[in-house]
């Protein structure tokens, strides 16, 4: 009795660790609740002229190599499009005030689990899930963490205060991290480089490197 006692009281223990012990704002103090802005943080998309990237993205097992264009048409408007290394467009979203627009997918990828998984994680590089939302707001020396409630999951932006670039962001659930994104920034501030993992049913990879003209 005694043996199956400790024996649970150590399965506990184990549990409140893992809850408690891998929180991505461990560390920092929460500082307030407000509404994010791009006045707090710099948005990837740049307003003043298109970014292209070298993608590489890697879906159940399968490669696509090719481009992807962001391109800002108006002040409310921009489009993400990723078209192959052959030339053939395989998606095309347009973002505007926030949302995201479905305008074209290649008919394999039409599946409705692909194209969430899709939208969510381009949401999620493109810090959709983050401008002009709440957020709890996490400090300590030159970082700070952006806590956002998405649904079943939080997500984590890990900013840099002195530039107001996201470094990396992480999305968790109770227990386990679903995905993550990191961020390497050139002079002028742009994303130079942007990889996404996405753990789960659908496992999807994406690696993007700027190929823009500064």
């Amino acid at each position: 009795m005694v043996r199956l006692q400790l024996k649970n009281l150590c399965l506990s223990s184990l549990f409140i660790a893992l809850f408690f012990g891998c929180s991505p704002t461990q560390g920092y103090k929460l500082s307030r609740v407000e509404v994010v802005t791009s006045a707090h943080v710099k948005p990837i998309i740049n307003k003043d002229n298109s970014l292209l990237y070298k993608a590489k993205i890697n879906l159940y097992n399968k490669y696509y190599g090719g481009l992807i264009v962001l391109k800002q048409m108006d002040p409310s408007t921009a489009h993400l499009v990723f078209v192959t290394e052959l030339g053939m467009k395989m998606f095309d979203f347009e973002i505007k005030n926030n949302e995201f627009k479905l305008i074209y997918v290649f008919e394999p990828l039409n599946q409705p689990k692909i194209l969430r998984v899709l939208e969510s994680d381009m949401k999620l590089i493109l810090l959709q899930s983050l401008i002009n939302k709440e957020a709890r707001i996490f400090e300590k020396e030159n970082k700070s963490v952006y806590e956002v409630r998405n649904g079943n999951f939080k997500n984590y932006y890990f900013v840099n205060k002195a530039s107001k670039t996201v470094d990396r962001t992480i999305v968790k659930g109770r227990l386990f991290k679903k995905e993550k994104v990191n961020y390497i920034y050139n002079d002028s501030l742009n994303a130079q480089q942007i990889k996404l993992k996405h753990k789960g049913i659908i496992h999807l990879k994406i690696e993007l490197n700027n190929i823009s003209k500064e």
